[in-house]
């Protein structure tokens, strides 16, 4: 039998999805069931607004560099240019001045 080994990142991923669809108040795992250890993916859902303060949660964290993809690309690119991206930038840059403010 020739079994692929997955990556423990991968593997992590597949026994947080387990656990049910939603890991914290934005991310989805749903699709990480769906798409097996190979797909490795995860789901921010909600609204541009939603989604951009639980990324910069991310970024109070450190995370300075996010891997967005989606299902259909020029339109997600599209929608992501004209909302998510604007309001990460800005919510950033707030957060950025407050902190050398203090």
């Amino acid at each position: 039998m020739n079994r692929r080994r997955n990556a423990v990142s991968a593997d992590r991923l597949q026994q947080i999805a387990k656990r049910g669809d939603v890991h914290d108040e934005r991310l989805w795992t749903g699709i990480t069931r769906l798409t097996g250890p190979a797909g490795n993916s995860t789901a921010p859902v909600g609204t541009p607004e939603q989604v951009a303060e639980a990324l910069l949660k991310y970024y109070d964290l450190g995370v300075t560099r996010f891997l967005i993809r989606g299902f259909d690309p020029l339109g997600d690119v599209r929608d992501w240019g004209s909302e998510l991206v604007p309001a990460l930038r800005e919510g950033a840059r707030l957060r950025d001045e407050a902190r050398a403010a203090a």
